[in-house]
């Protein structure tokens, strides 16, 4: 995670990637740079990036270095 932010990413079987914030942290900025990556920003800050390298599983890359891998299971909704 990063810094305590709870992030919920979630993948539409259409290709198309939402993603959304918990806890009361809203996302400021969300730019996509493809069909499946997605940037997260907050205050114009890059926060994660995420990659989802196939139907139902996605790699989010944070700032701080770490990186969650998160498979949907037939669930396409995911909180890193």
């Amino acid at each position: 995670s990063f810094a305590g932010v709870v992030v919920a990413v979630v993948l539409f079987s259409d290709g198309s990637v939402t993603v959304v914030s918990f806890s009361g942290v809203p996302v400021a900025d969300v730019s996509f740079t493809g069909v499946a990556v997605a940037v997260v920003s907050f205050s114009g800050v890059p926060v994660a990036v995420v990659s989802f390298t196939s139907i139902g599983v996605a790699v989010v890359s944070f700032s701080d270095g770490s990186v969650t891998v998160v498979s949907f299971s037939g669930v396409p909704v995911a909180v890193v």
